[in-house]
C-alpha cells in the first residue's frame, strides 16, 4: 500500500468518473503537494498518512492530491483498507476548491461497518452477502 501506487489507482478512477469529467472537463492534470508558489516546479510528492484503524484494527493509508481541468479544480481524497483486496478504496472523493463542494465517487464505509458487524461467524457472512447483492436467490 505505498502511496504512489494508491495515488496511480485513485487517478484512473478519477480520470474514468463522468461526473468528474462533466464537472471539471477534460483533459484532466492530476498532480502532488502544491507548493504555492508562483511556479509550477516540481509537484510529484503525494501527501499521505498511514495509521492504523480503531473500529476495526486494519492498517489505512489516506492520501490527498490535486486535479485540475479546464472548468476548475479539486482536491482528491483517497483511502485503502488492509481488510480490503488490492484495487478496492474504503473512498475516492473530490472536493472543489472553488465551493467545497464533495462529489463522492467511490465510498464503501458503510459496506465495511456492515462487514464489521455481521462479524466473523459463516452465518453472519452470509446474511451480508445476501444483503449487499451477492446471494443468491
Amino acid at each position: 500500500m505505498s502511496p504512489n501506487s494508491i495515488f496511480d489507482k485513485a487517478t484512473q478512477i478519477v480520470r474514468d468518473s463522468t461526473d468528474v469529467q462533466r464537472r471539471f472537463g477534460t483533459p484532466l492534470k492530476v498532480y502532488g503537494r502544491d507548493h504555492g508558489g508562483h511556479r509550477e516546479g516540481r509537484r510529484n510528492f503525494v501527501e499521505h498518512t498511514q495509521y492504523t484503524c480503531p473500529e476495526d484494527g486494519s492498517d489505512r493509508v489516506r492520501v490527498r492530491f490535486n486535479v485540475e481541468g479546464p472548468h476548475g479544480n479539486a482536491f482528491v481524497f483517497a483511502e485503502v483498507s488492509s481488510s480490503m483486496s488490492s484495487g478496492e478504496f474504503v473512498y475516492v472523493l473530490v472536493q472543489d476548491k472553488r465551493n467545497g463542494r464533495v462529489m463522492t465517487v467511490v465510498d464503501n464505509r458503510s459496506a465495511l461497518m456492515a462487514k464489521k458487524m455481521a462479524g466473523a461467524n459463516a452465518e453472519g457472512q452470509a446474511v451480508l452477502a445476501n444483503l449487499l447483492g451477492g446471494g443468491k436467490n
